[in-house]
């Protein structure tokens, strides 16, 4: 479980450095390009954090090499899940709020 975890905040911070430095730089990329720069990106955090969540589940691979770079594609593609989850949190978080509320006529 703590694996996956581990996989899923990977692709949080993933997501918030591509978004950082593309917004930093000033650049607005179409979304193919976007999606191989955010990739990428997964795929040397992994690396450089020499983590494989294949290892850490004991399910063997052909190479050394595959169980990095595979986990750094799954980091990469889950950064397209959290916008969507912190779009929910954030109209969850708004429900309560005393601001959105229409003020009603006694």
């Amino acid at each position: 479980m703590y694996n996956f975890a581990i996989v899923a905040l990977l692709g949080l911070a993933t997501y918030k450095t591509v978004d950082f430095v593309l917004s930093l730089l000033g650049m607005e990329l179409p979304s193919a390009v976007k999606t191989f720069i955010t990739l990428g990106t997964g795929v040397l955090a992994v690396e450089l954090l020499d983590y494989s969540v294949f290892a850490a589940w004991h399910i063997p691979v052909r190479d050394a090499w595959m169980g990095p770079f595979f986990t750094g594609l799954m980091v990469g593609a889950l950064t397209y899940v959290w916008p969507a989850v912190i779009s929910a949190v954030g109209n969850i978080a708004g429900r309560g709020s005393s601001e959105t509320r229409t003020p009603r006529a006694a």
